[in-house]
């Protein structure tokens, strides 16, 4: 069977791996639980800990970031440190996700609760109240805001088959 496939890139600081790993985790289940079998597969992007600095490479993560259908930005105190910094890369999802010609269709942040609040960066704070814009406290939080989000994208990129086959009568 071939799938429409729909890239995500899921992009986080070094400090936020665990996270990292829990988005690609959630989305293989989403797959195969309720994604495949209505043709569609979800294909994870994100930046491997063994680029410790992707400056030298901004230009192919760019492109990468352009090529996907949603964007998800896992942030907590900052935005990570100049080598592995993802505010441009945010603003680079957000300003593709709002041409109205583009490929990609939403660029989402997800911000972990601080540790230790009083350390978070105004800026970040402020892009709170951005729509898309949510926050998760653990793991589990975290999972269930992922799949509430691919929940809604595969309504969008697949319509229920009660619905297809009804238009087809």
């Amino acid at each position: 069977m071939p799938y429409d496939m729909h890239r995500i890139f899921c992009a986080t600081p070094f400090e936020l791996e665990d996270e990292r790993n829990a988005c690609h985790a959630a989305i293989s289940e989403f797959n195969t639980e309720e994604a495949m079998p209505r043709g569609v597969l979800f294909v994870t992007v994100s930046l491997v800990p063994a680029m410790a600095d992707k400056r030298p490479y901004q230009a192919a993560v760019n492109d990468n970031i352009k090529a996907c259908r949603y964007y998800v930005q896992i942030l907590e105190e900052n935005w990570g440190p100049p080598q592995r910094d993802m505010e441009r890369d945010y603003a680079l999802a957000a300003q593709v996700a709002a041409a109205p010609d583009s490929k990609m269709r939403e660029a989402v942040l997800l911000f972990k609760k601080p540790l230790l609040p009083h350390r978070v960066a105004t800026d970040l704070v402020t892009l709170k109240g951005t729509e898309g814009a949510a926050e998760f406290t653990d793991a589990a939080e975290l999972k269930a805001r992922l799949l509430g989000l691919l929940r809604k994208w595969l309504e969008s990129v697949a319509p229920r088959a009660e619905s297809s086959q009804a238009a087809a009568q």
